[in-house]
């Protein structure tokens, strides 16, 4: 991954972001960002802005989800397979590091290797020793196989924090979010690449994790009540 110590991590106005948007890889609606392609200091850096996103949501949640972001690409700062952090916006917007590729749902199955999905355990497990949980890796949008042929893990508004305290029930808490992770990289490829799975992949999928199913079921709900409450078309 292309470093970008030339690209300071400073507060970046908006009028400069505007002026230099060359695409839109996703335009904003209901609660759904734009994912903004900008040109900036000579290279192209993602800008992901709730600006225009429906109007309640965008004053109650979007800036707690940028906060969220923006903490989680402090944090994992310096990892081979997560975009680094450029600069902030406003409380809407937050820039990063563009990884030129195409997301996992837009990959055809067999075309991964199994080196890809070792790199993609090596992230992830790197992303949980830093105390970071990404808690939407299911959603294959949101794996990139890059035109280096590496994974890269991208949106962490979801992600949940391990914390520095040693309370012994966040700390399980949080270890339920890493199995997991751990957990829907194998359904990646059990999804794209079935050939791949080994015996062990396949017992660790046979094994359902105690609270996943209730996990997930409040998850979609509070979505859905989300975009309900909070825009015109409840998208």
């Amino acid at each position: 991954m292309e470093m970008l110590d030339d690209i300071p991590l400073v507060r970046l106005p908006r009028k400069t972001i505007e002026a230099n948007t060359i695409a839109y890889f996703r335009t904003a609606e209901g609660t759904r960002p734009d994912l903004r392609l900008v040109q900036l200091n000579d290279r192209r850096v993602i800008v992901k802005d709730f600006d225009r996103s429906d109007a309640l949501f965008r004053k109650l949640v979007a800036p707690i989800l940028i906060r969220r972001e923006l903490g989680a690409l402090r944090i994992l700062d310096g990892i081979d397979g997560v975009p680094r952090l450029i600069g902030r916006v406003d409380r809407y917007a937050i820039a990063m590091e563009h990884i030129p590729g195409r997301s996992l749902d837009r990959i055809e199955p067999g075309t991964l290797t199994p080196e890809f999905y070792t790199r993609l355990r090596e992230i992830v497990d790197q992303m949980h020793a830093r105390g970071v949980a990404h808690c939407d890796l299911r959603s294959r949008g949101n794996v990139v196989l890059g035109d280096d042929g590496d994974p890269y893990i991208v949106d962490f508004a979801a992600c949940v924090f391990r914390g520095r305290g040693l309370n012994p029930f966040i700390r399980w808490v949080f270890h339920q979010f890493v199995l997991a992770d751990r957990n829907a990289v194998l359904l990646i490829k059990k999804r794209l690449s079935p050939e791949l799975l080994t015996d062990e992949d396949r017992d660790a999928l046979a094994t359902e994790l105690p609270y996943e199913r209730p996990a997930r079921f409040i998850g979609e709900n509070v979505r859905k009540l989300t975009r309900r409450l909070l825009t015109r078309r409840g998208c």
